[in-house]
């Protein structure tokens, strides 16, 4: 029984060595369980590449349209406002008075809440078709309150509309290393200019190594076609990139490429009429 006692001290005494040489690790580490810091940041800064778009559809020349950014308190909410102010990266493509309108660089997230939005106008009557205007916005004070390391730029890329309406079934040619390859494919609408293809390597997977399809999502605005880096279904590890164009007479070039597969090619789509 004694020996028992002893046994049960000793593991106590040994867990709660553990437990406070643990904390004390953590301590020095500077590592929490609970955050209780306070920064700022911009809400779309954490998309991938900090970048939003902002597409605008043009009706007349003195078009203006109302839009935001929103910029977030991370963490707990305090009793008093929080200045915020904002400054224009010199590395902009738009042009204030031209592209777009700050009303105020200097903002308030009130006491007692998370967020504010800053107001921003765009000069749609001003853009042409082929302008690509970026405006980088960036937090440059915030008084006592943090401004967060990572987060603290977003680039808004000001875009103008044009009809797309790509959704239908395509053939397809896929030329590449290993040959051509003719598959038929089916483009969906997830949203305005926003499309999912149900194959992006046109048949590459199906026909040579009897896998499944490999799905993509790409956006088309004024006959361009932008891919971000997507994960491939087939070969672990591996991300699949894109880019193309849609040509005037209704046909689609895609180029693709898997680097870890080595696997590169050019498809071009051609609807169906279906």
């Amino acid at each position: 029984m004694i020996k028992d006692m002893q046994h049960k001290v000793f593991g106590f005494a040994l867990v709660l060595g553990l437990l406070l040489g643990t904390t004390s690790c953590m301590e020095e580490s500077g590592f929490t369980i609970v955050w209780e810091g306070l920064e700022v940041e911009f809400e779309e800064a954490s998309l991938p590449n900090g970048t939003i778009q902002k597409i605008v559809t043009k009706t007349s020349n003195n078009q203006i349209d109302q839009d935001k950014v929103r910029i977030n308190l991370v963490g707990r909410q305090v009793n008093a406002p929080v200045e915020v102010e904002l400054g224009v990266d010199p590395n902009s493509s738009a042009i204030a008075g031209v592209h777009y309108r700050l009303e105020n660089n200097k903002v308030t997230i009130p006491a007692n809440s998370s967020f504010v939005d800053v107001p921003l106008e765009i000069l749609t009557g001003n853009l042409a078709s082929e302008e690509l205007p970026d405006l980088i916005l960036k937090i440059i004070d915030a008084g006592e309150t943090k401004i967060s390391t990572n987060y603290h730029q977003v680039t808004i890329e000001i875009r103008l509309s044009c009809p797309s309406d790509l959704a239908g079934t395509y053939t397809t040619v896929t030329v590449g290393s290993f040959g051509t390859v003719n598959y038929q494919v089916t483009i969906t609408e997830l949203e305005p200019f926003t499309y999912r293809i149900s194959d992006i390597t046109g048949g590459v997977y199906s026909e040579l190594y009897g896998e499944d399809d490999n799905p993509a999502v790409f956006s088309e605005l004024c006959g361009v076609i932008t891919m971000a880096d997507q994960a491939d279904n087939v070969f672990d590890r591996a991300f699949i990139k894109g880019s193309g164009k849609l040509n005037a007479n209704g046909t689609i070039i895609i180029s693709w490429e898997n680097e870890v597969a080595e696997l590169s090619a050019v498809t071009t789509l051609t609807p169906t009429g279906n």
